[in-house]
């Protein structure tokens, strides 16, 4: 073997060494080592080596006379020391293999190709992602049909579009990791008559009850929302109030939205899941017919009384609410977000009741009611939870003397 291939079998041997000594914790050190491997191996193939030096030495030695014992003594104890080296050089590459090195995972944090291409978590930031030091925007994942999510290995792959620098995201294997951010999908934008101000609603994870939350006048600005848009809203966990605008969809994109929603398919476990128990429910209905039973009679506690419900009127509670008082003989009216004090006021004065839901209401609409009902002794309930059950019987103990007449019962 000449002096080029053995130059070579060694940087072989380093880089296989290194290879196996890999881990989490010297990514960086044992990439760049390698690298530099790499570039001394390309500058040893350039060069073109004398042709059968260590051959040329070994002729010329056979060739010379051997009139004293002492160079036929060394002759026979030269080539067993380079016949050594070069056999353990050989056979150093078969090392790793024999070796109880576990093996470099395949899925690891490293750059490829020259840093061409980045192997690592992709990781969400408020508005889009990461992988690595390399950033992903969030028109990026939008456009992406499998977006990944937070945790997925992906590559990102280098490519050039005219004169800017983008990258490819694949996604190689599926592998979620809890995050802090909270990424809030597809939620109207209502723009607040009474403070000038856009806000959302959502039902956040650390809270049981809907919350309510202003959009920043910069965001509202950037995306330039008008009344009917909705948006997507990312906020770190514990922190909504800092969180921002991160999409807003089109007219068209919502539509479309919208549409996907309505019409999502269920998996094939659900539908056979739904469809055995529809059977099931014909068959009973069909074999077991239950009789027809009357309705319990409601009691008109409500009757020739006005109640005053002061709540946002995009809200479920005034359909709640206008049941149950409608159902017992009285009439609701509304007193919505849009009504000026003066209004609010007049209503109030109005009402033989005011109901406040305090989950459902504006600070500003609660303290107006809530002062002029004690200004005139109106009776107000202000309640957290406002069920059927807790405002009977509230009423009952406000107005014990109301008559009670049930209602004719109605065939279910």
């Amino acid at each position: 073997m000449d002096d080029k291939l053995k130059i070579i079998e060694l940087l072989k041997h380093q880089v296989t060494a290194k290879t196996a000594e890999l881990t989490t914790e010297n990514i960086q050190k044992t990439t760049q080592d390698i690298q530099d491997l790499l570039k001394i191996l390309n500058d040893v193939a350039a060069i073109d080596f004398v042709a059968g030096t260590s051959e040329t030495v070994t002729k010329q030695e056979t060739e010379m006379p051997t009139s004293t014992e002492e160079m036929t003594i060394e002759r026979p104890a030269v080539t067993p020391v380079a016949t050594t080296q070069i056999a353990k050089r050989e056979s150093a590459p078969e090392q790793p293999k024999v070796s109880n090195v576990p093996e470099v995972p395949l899925l690891s944090e490293h750059w490829l190709n020259n840093h061409k291409a980045y192997i690592g978590r992709f990781h969400f930031d408020l508005n889009g992602g990461h992988v690595g030091s390399i950033k992903i925007s969030e028109s990026k994942l939008h456009k992406m049909s499998n977006a990944p999510e937070n945790g997925d290995w992906v590559r990102a792959d280098e490519y050039k579009d005219g004169d800017s620098l983008n990258y490819k995201i694949t996604t190689l294997k599926r592998d979620p990791l809890p995050t802090d951010i909270v990424r809030l999908k597809f939620l109207p934008a209502v723009f607040r008559q009474d403070v000038k101000r856009w806000y959302i609603e959502f039902q956040s994870p650390e809270h049981e009850t809907t919350q309510q939350l202003l959009l920043g006048d910069y965001d509202v600005m950037q995306f330039k929302l008008r009344p009917g848009d909705y948006i997507d809203y990312a906020y770190r966990r514990g922190q909504e109030i800092d969180g921002k605008i991160i999409w807003r969809y089109t007219d068209s994109a919502a539509v479309a939205t919208r549409m996907k929603q309505k019409f999502a398919k269920t998996t094939g476990a659900e539908l056979s899941h739904e469809t055995a128990s529809s059977r099931q429910n014909q068959y009973k209905a069909t074999v077991n017919k239950p009789a027809k039973r009357k309705q319990r009679a409601l009691q008109q506690v409500f009757a020739n009384k006005q109640l005053l419900l002061v709540c946002i009127e995009n809200s479920g509670m005034p359909r709640k609410v206008k049941r149950n008082v409608e159902e017992r003989g009285g009439k609701l009216i509304l007193s919505p977000r849009s009504d000026s004090n003066a209004m609010l006021k007049k209503k109030v004065q109005k009402a033989d009741v005011v109901i406040v839901p305090t989950d459902f209401v504006d600070h500003g609409q609660m303290f107006a009611a809530k002062d002029e009902a004690k200004r005139i002794g109106k009776p107000i309930w202000m309640a957290k939870n406002t069920n059927e059950r807790n405002m009977l019987q509230w009423y009952k103990r406000h107005f014990p003397n109301e008559a009670k007449v049930p209602v004719v019962s109605d065939e279910a």
